[in-house]
């Protein structure tokens, strides 16, 4: 899950299937009460054809788990002032280490590689609002430096953000898109 929507939706498709709700989040659902295996089989397959994955699996909860922390840190206005490393780690009793093989397994990405990736959509969704100088996004978004910023979009996205913005052609990812 990865807006309002895609949570109004669950919620609303859990209902269907009667059972008691008492949290969804992004990317998690508490209920009230644990599912029958048959009734985790029907919200699979459910949840398979409008497009959701359901993770039943630690290894993959714990993946989920760094991504939305990855999605805070650039997200937060005050993150930055702790690394990257410290701030993943916060999610879990599991070590760094431990934790970067995991999702590098699952992923086929390193966190680092994943947040540039990430950030990089993010650049991308402002620039196509159309309301911030590049400067400014480079700000918000805690790069050090403009030049930076332009370094990274132009390897990844193979355009200056400047051509980019000037193309009006905004072609980006969705967030759980980004590993492809």
């Amino acid at each position: 899950m990865v807006c309002p929507r895609c949570i109004d939706l669950i919620r609303k498709e859990l209902d269907n299937f009667g059972i008691a709700v008492k949290d969804v989040r992004l990317g998690e659902v508490t209920l009230f009460t644990p599912l029958l295996d048959v009734e985790i089989n029907q919200i699979k397959v459910r949840f398979l054809e409008l497009g959701f994955e359901l993770l039943d699996d630690a290894s993959g909860i714990m993946v989920e788990q760094i991504k939305r922390k990855i999605i805070e840190y650039v997200e937060a206005k005050d993150a930055q002032a702790m690394n990257l490393s410290d701030y993943v780690s916060s999610a879990t009793t599991l070590g760094y280490a431990r934790m970067a093989r995991l999702f590098t397994k699952h992923t086929q990405l390193t966190i680092e590689k994943y947040y540039i990736l990430y950030r990089i959509e993010k650049v991308k969704e402002l620039i196509s609002y159309g309301e911030l100088s590049l400067e400014q996004i480079a700000q918000q978004l805690h790069y050090k430096e403009v030049s930076h910023m332009s370094k990274q979009f132009k390897k990844i996205v193979g355009l200056s953000p400047s051509v980019y913005r000037k193309n009006q052609r905004f072609e980006r990812k969705y967030i759980d898109h980004i590993i492809t």
